[in-house]
Formats: structure tokens, sequence, C-alpha cells
């Protein structure tokens, strides 16, 4: 048994899938399955990967009709055979001992998952930069295992399902696999849930390895559907009652996270469809707890603001809230220890004193 399986879906990424392979068959813990899955590309990256697995043994090559990233993913978690597995998307690429360190420490403390932090490649036409991501390392139990309900910040932040291996027998017991949809559709979204609430021994190491490769600088833009974070965040929900997964570490930090959807679905810069957006933004609303999101310590000061206003703005403003920011972003918020107050269109509709 190979000691990780590492899972490479590809569709269309030539200018980067040399370097992506480089990386992975590299590593300095060879003992790993490499399961590269050609997606129904139309480039040159199923030759390329015909072109590695006829030098390197590892490698298993699977050619398949585009099914979309989830589909894939779960194309190779069902012929994986490695006691842990990892996924490597085909534009980014790894440090040379990844697998080593995070495998190492897998099997030192048994754990169901072990998380890494990453890097954020940005390769952005007005900017480009290098930059490891700053996560609250403080607050992340790093010398032993916990569960998500002790420490849930990865639900708040970006999935970075990539920057994990998971136990393949802990997949295989509760049946966890990928949402099959279209394209990318952010169906790393409901896993990274599913494999954080269900884990009893999570470990962390604030030591990057993953280099996440970004052409983007605003998320806004490459959102081409702004209806898929709703979409993923009501899967998620459903999926949490069906399980009866209860816990405030847990909501709090997954609610964070979903204003941050808002704040992303009401940044787009062409953005026509103001009330269709608006039943969504509503729905996802309603199910989260705004008391909760209001204590939580977890909570950013700028998602609070975000959820006061949107909370505490009458509705007949909210439209009027989300065209402004699309159209022009003429909101003034002032907040400090004395006051808060909202300022849209010149005039104030929100005040109060800071604690209410």
């Amino acid at each position: 048994m190979p000691k990780v399986s590492v899972i490479i879906p590809v569709y269309n990424v030539e200018k980067y899938l040399r370097e992506c392979l480089d990386s992975v068959i590299n590593q300095t813990l060879s003992d790993i399955e490499i399961i590269i899955i050609d997606d129904g590309g139309k480039d040159n990256c199923p030759q390329i990967i015909d072109e590695y697995a006829q030098k390197d043994e590892r490698i298993i090559a699977i050619h398949k009709p585009n099914g979309g990233y989830g589909q894939t993913c779960n194309v190779g978690l069902e012929r994986a055979t490695g006691e842990y597995i990892a996924i490597v998307e085909p534009d980014d690429y790894i440090d040379s001992k990844m697998y080593e360190d995070l495998y190492n420490l897998a099997i030192k403390f048994n754990s169901d998952i072990v998380k890494s932090c990453f890097y954020d490649n940005l390769q952005a036409k007005e900017e480009q930069r290098i930059l490891k991501t700053k996560w609250a390392d403080d607050k992340i139990p790093q010398d032993r295992s916990f569960t998500v309900n002790e420490c849930g910040l990865f639900l708040q932040y970006h999935p970075s399902i990539w920057s994990c291996i998971y136990k393949r027998e802990f997949l295989e017991k509760h049946h966890i696999r990928f949402v099959e949809a279209p394209g990318a559709g952010w169906t790393d979204n409901p896993f990274q849930v599913q494999t954080m609430c269900l884990a009893e021994r999570i470990n962390y190491t604030p030591n990057a390895y993953y280099y996440w490769r970004r052409l983007n600088k605003d998320a806004s833009d490459d959102l081409k559907d702004y209806t898929l974070p709703f979409k993923r965040s009501d899967e998620i929900h459903k999926w949490l009652e069906a399980n009866n997964i209860k816990g405030d570490e847990i909501y709090s930090n997954l609610y964070t996270r979903e204003m941050a959807y808002i704040s992303i679905v009401l940044g787009k810069r062409h953005f026509k469809e103001i009330d269709d957006a608006l039943v969504l933004v509503n729905g996802l609303l309603n199910k989260i707890d705004k008391n909760l999101l209001r204590t939580t310590k977890n909570v950013r000061p700028a998602a609070k603001k975000i959820n006061e206003l949107i909370f505490s703005s009458p509705m007949k403003y909210r439209r009027k809230i989300i065209s402004k920011k699309i159209k022009q972003n003429l909101i003034s918020i002032r907040w400090n220890k004395r006051e808060k107050r909202v300022i849209l269109f010149g005039k104030t509709v929100l005040k109060g004193k800071a604690n209410e």
C-alpha cells in the first residue's frame, strides 16, 4: 500500500502542468501513488499526462469525458489505494518535502487530517507576489490533535483542501465524496466542511508547502456564476442538519465565511441580476444566527461591521445598499468605540451606540 495517493484533476492547464507534475514526482517521500485524471481536456494536457506516465511507474493516467472538478476528484478517490490521500490542482505546485513531513505528522498522531499552511502565489497583471498565508497560528493547536469543535477557524478560511492529507480509511468510513457539478462549481466547500466536522483527530503545522496560484487579485472576478456560493451553502446546511452537527465553534466560523460569500457576490463588477441576488442573499441570511455571529470572538471586526450593516438595516435599504455597492461603492461606514453609523446616498440610514 502506498503511503500517500496524490490525486491531480486536470483540465486545460498545459501552461502549468509540467511544473505541477515535476513537483509531485520529485517528492522526498517516494512511496506515493500519483493518479492524474484528464477531465476531457482540449489542449495538450492528455499528451503531457501520457508522457509522464511512461516515465514514472507510480503514475496512473486516466482519461475520461468532461465531468467537472468534483466528479474528477471522485474518480481519483475511487481509484486511490494509499494510506492517506492528497489533492493537487494542476496549475499549482508543491515543496519537495510536503508529503514526507505531513505523513510523518499523521503517523505520529494517527491523524484523520493533517493540514498545513500554504503560499498565496498571486500572478495577476497588476501585481505578482508569493506570500505565506497568515492564519491565527497562536489559536490553532500545533502539538496535539484536535477537533473542529475545539478550533473551527479552518471553516472561516479558504477551504484549501489541497494543503491537507486525509486518511483514506476515514473518508471511506464516512462515505465522503465531492459534490458533482459542472466546472469547478465551488465543490471544495462541502468537502472541506464534511471532512473537518467528522474528523476526530486533526493536526496542523504552520509550515507552508503548497503554492496556490491565483491569476486574479479580486475573487469576485473569478466568479462566473454568482449562484454557486449559495447553492453550496444550502447543501452544507442541509448536510449539517441531516448529520446532527452542532457547536457554536463550528457555526460561528462557518457564518463568517458565508458573510464573505455575500461580499464576493456583491463585489462583482458587472452585476445586473440584483433582484435575483437579493433572493439568494436573504435565503442565506435566514440560515445565519445573527446573535451568534455578533458575539463570537473569532469573527473579524470587518465581518462584524458587514453583519451589522446587513442585519440592522431596514429591508427597504438593502437593495439600495447592494445596488450602490455594485455601481459606485458609495457607502460610508463609521465605527468607533462610541458610535456606529452607516451613510447611504449622503443620508444616515443606521445610527446607534457601538455596543447596541
